[in-house]
């Protein structure tokens, strides 16, 4: 994809980042038979990955997106796709907040073999709800926005969004 905005560019690289790591997620999650053992180091660097990723989606990526973003595409005729965008943004926070409690009791070591259960299904839904939105997002979303925006506005919202 040949983006010529830096916020766009910036929300494909956020995109690719997630899907990758909830492919990752899932494949350990459909492996996940019961609690894995307390010292499975690089299982619970994927629990501290997952939740790291998951809070910024629902902050600051969100944030932009229906701060700065929606209103534009409501403004150029695109208020259908802001909406829909919208609605798969709450549907994505549903799941995200009850799962951000789990990881964190899961990587505290205080989850019983009842709520490894409710992990693998959280976050088996949150695979399937946000790797959509973001493959949804790929195809719409940062097209449109990549034409839309000038350059003074992406160099401001870009500057806004931050580096990291």
């Amino acid at each position: 994809m040949d983006l010529q905005r830096q916020i766009s560019r910036k929300l494909h690289e956020e995109h690719v980042a997630v899907c990758d790591l909830l492919d990752r997620f899932e494949r350990a999650l459909v492996r996940l038979q019961d609690a894995p053992a307390a010292d499975d180091s690089s299982f619970n660097l994927l629990l501290a990955q997952v939740a790291t990723a998951l809070q910024h989606e629902v902050s600051q990526h969100f944030a932009l997106e229906e701060e700065a973003l929606f209103p534009r595409l409501r403004e150029s005729g695109e208020g259908d796709l802001a909406e829909l965008l919208f609605e798969e943004h709450e549907s994505v926070r549903a799941v995200a907040h009850p799962l951000l409690e789990l990881l964190a009791r899961a990587r505290s070591g205080s989850l019983d073999a009842a709520g490894w259960k409710a992990l693998k299904l959280s976050g088996l839904e949150l695979v399937e709800r946000l790797g959509s939105h973001a493959r949804k997002e790929e195809g719409s979303l940062v097209p449109v926005v990549d034409e839309m925006l000038d350059e003074a506005t992406d160099d401001e919202l870009y500057a806004t969004y931050g580096m990291g």
